[in-house]
This record gives structure tokens, C-alpha cells and sequence, in this order.
């Protein structure tokens, strides 16, 4: 029982992949909306809500308009991020063909109301003092290449666009945040790590990149090395449901009662999100011969993610764990 816990666990962490190849495209098609007039620039992420993998990144257009393409059939969360305006948001977005035996292209239009910070936040004229201050108009032009043929799902024209905005400017954080993150989605993660490396000296109070460097140790197995940038993004951002769960990852083989605390508290943080934490949980309670829990754990994370990559998997698991 514990093997197939593990297998199941690398495969909740890593992926699988071919799934999707008969499946129809699909295309998201956003706008958002605010009290303020200019909506240009904000950056908005589409995230595979089975394993909260970014799968590409775009920025508004001066309409606040925004679009993704190319898209298999799934459940996605489409975010934009905070600004110095406005306040983050996180929108649910299912993509499935109306006749599943037919499956045809399916077009979404989705509105995202952003909402401004309150007057407390707002600083007018005040920037982030710590990166891409002084970017060269070089390296800024490449970087909207690159984010550019991401919206376009050309991966291969991204990363080359993304690597000459740091050719241009090695300290370019926003080009190495998002071209590390690009090379780690194509699973080169020797590449990934090299390009994340630098950040946190960069951008020394920032979580976000070593989060992103964190997944990257995790993927290459350098677990110790991984914990330190996790729990350094912990000090910095405690209430990140993302550096809570990987960090669990890093230390589960090591320190069950130590992952275990992070798993609970990413899903106290955002238990959608977070929801492969239950199968982490489920392992740890059925190790310890506590079967009713793990089963609790298992059908905890179907209820949310119930059509998850892995869920088949997962309920075949649950079968089990009630003979």
C-alpha cells in the first residue's frame, strides 16, 4: 500500500502527460473591468487547476482584453495579478466540449471584475525599489516578445525572446521569473535552475522566485537544497499556499510530522489550490495505519478536483482503502 501511495504521490507532484491528445481546442476569450480608465498591462496567468501549473501568461491590452488559445478540455483558474492598483483575483474557468463523445471547439467569454486597492494601498508614484528599475528598452522589447509568443503558445520562440532580454540584462527579473518558469513547464530543469538561480539575490524579498527555484530543486531531486528556498519564502510570505505545499513535498520523505503541519496549512490557505495536499495527508495517515483518515484524505481531494488527471487513480486508491 505504501508503493502505491508513493507512485501515486510523484505522479500528484509531476504530472502525467498524453492525456489530452484527442481532445478538441479550446479559446478563452477576457476582459477586465475596473473603476480605473487605464486597464493596460495587467498580467494575467491561466493555471491548470488539477496541479496549479501555469500554462502560459499574457498582459491586458489597453481595453483591459485578453486571450488564450489552443486550449485542451479541463478546469483552469485564470489569474490577474496585483498591481499597484488593483488587487489580485482568481477566476474558475471549465473548458468541456457540450457533447463529450463529440468533442468540438468551445469558446469562452469571461468578464473579471479587478478590484482597486483601498486608499491605504494606494501610493501614487511609488515603484517596487528592488527590480527592473533600470531595464533597457533592448531587453524590455524582447521580454514582450517573449510574453508576447506565450499568449500564442509558441514556446520555442518565448524562451529564445526571454533569453536575449537577459542577454541584454542579466538582472532582468520579470524575463528570468518567466523564462525559468517556461523551461520547468518543458521539463528541462538543469536549464530552469540556472536561470532561477540569481533571483533571490536579485530580488532578495520577494517569495515568488524562490518558490519557483523551490519547484525547481524538487523536480531535480536536490530536496535539501529546495527545503531552504521554501521556508525562506515561508518567512517572507507565510500566508503562500504554494511555498507551504512544496516545502511538504521536500520534507515528506525525511520528516513526516513537518510535512505534515505545511500540508494542513496550505489547505487552511486554499484548500482548491491546494488540494493535492490531501493525497500527501492520505499517505502520511495510511503509513501510520490510520486508513479511515487517509480515505477521508482521498475523497476530500476527488470532491474538490474530481476531474483531475490523476482522479481514476485516485479513486482506484479509495477502493481500496475500503476493503
Amino acid at each position: 500500500m505504501r508503493r502505491m501511495f508513493l507512485v501515486l504521490a510523484l505522479i500528484s507532484l509531476f504530472g502525467s502527460s498524453g492525456i489530452y491528445a484527442q481532445n478538441a481546442l479550446h479559446q478563452i476569450e477576457g476582459r477586465v473591468r475596473s473603476q480605473a480608465a487605464e486597464l493596460r498591462g495587467i498580467h494575467v496567468k491561466l493555471v491548470l487547476a488539477s496541479d496549479m501549473r501555469t500554462i502560459t501568461e499574457t498582459f491586458t491590452t489597453a481595453e483591459g482584453r485578453f486571450i488564450f488559445k489552443s486550449l485542451r478540455e479541463g478546469d483552469y483558474l485564470v489569474e490577474t495579478m496585483e498591481t499597484d492598483l488593483f488587487e489580485a483575483t482568481s477566476t474558475k474557468v471549465s473548458l468541456y466540449p457540450p457533447i463529450r463523445t463529440a468533442p468540438t471547439p468551445n469558446l469562452v467569454m469571461l468578464l473579471v471584475d479587478v478590484p482597486l486597492k483601498s486608499a491605504k494601498k494606494q501610493t501614487l508614484g511609488v515603484i517596487t525599489a528592488d527590480v527592473d528599475l533600470n531595464v533597457p528598452k533592448d531587453a524590455q522589447k524582447h521580454y514582450r516578445a517573449g510574453m508576447k509568443a506565450l499568449e500564442s503558445a509558441d514556446s520555442q520562440r518565448a524562451v529564445e525572446e526571454l533569453q536575449k532580454a537577459i542577454a541584454v540584462y542579466p538582472k532582468y527579473y520579470a524575463a528570468r521569473l518567466a523564462l525559468g518558469r517556461e523551461l520547468r513547464l518543458q521539463r528541462k530543469f538543469d536549464e530552469a535552475a540556472n536561470v532561477l538561480e540569481s533571483l533571490p539575490q536579485i530580488a532578495p524579498g520577494r517569495a515568488e522566485p524562490r518558490i519557483e527555484y523551490g519547484i525547481v530543486l524538487l523536480n531535480l531531486k536536490r530536496r535539501p537544497e529546495a527545503a531552504r528556498e521554501l521556508n525562506e519564502a515561508i518567512r517572507l510570505e507565510e500566508a503562500s499556499w504554494a511555498a507551504h505545499l512544496y516545502l511538504g513535498w521536500a520534507v515528506l520523505e525525511n520528516d513526516e510530522k513537518t510535512a505534515s503541519k505545511h500540508f494542513k496549512r496550505a489547505l487552511e490557505l486554499d484548500e482548491q489550490k491546494a488540494a493535492r495536499a490531501h493525497i500527501a495527508l492520505g499517505q502520511i495517515a495510511n503509513n501510520e495505519g490510520r486508513r479511515e483518515e487517509a480515505l477521508k484524505h482521498l475523497v476530500a481531494y476527488l470532491t474538490l478536483v474530481p476531474n483531475a488527471s490523476d482522479a481514476e487513480a485516485v479513486r482506484k486508491l479509495a477502493e481500496t482503502l475500503r476493503k
